[in-house]
């Protein structure tokens, strides 16, 4: 099946939005571990879960996105999207993290 333009445009902006909420979500696990402090073992146990959630997710947008066909904009979509949101959001959101912790 041949996409026309828009429509892989369509799926590379979606998948840029895979990869943002795929990287906040695991921002937010990261933040939660700064929060309450874990051992080794659960630590294990959350990364584990989150990349089973991760990749049934992303698999899922794939199949929904292009038929099942992994496509390579979808693939660098993904990593855009985590990438901008580790610049843009992450950063922001660490900052005021360590600004809080400070005043404690």
């Amino acid at each position: 099946m041949i996409l026309g333009i828009e429509k892989e445009v369509s799926v590379f902006l979606q998948a840029v939005l895979a990869g943002n909420l795929v990287y906040l979500v695991y921002s937010a696990i990261r933040v939660f571990r700064r929060i309450v402090k874990h051992n080794l073992f659960f630590i294990s146990v959350e990364d584990f879960i989150f990349w089973i959630g991760a990749a049934l997710y992303l698999f899922v947008k794939i199949d929904q996105t292009s038929s099942g066909n992994i496509r390579w904009y979808f693939v660098l979509g993904v990593l855009a999207g985590a990438l901008l949101t580790h610049y843009f959001i992450y950063k922001i959101m660490k900052k005021y993290i360590d600004k809080s912790k400070k005043t404690r």
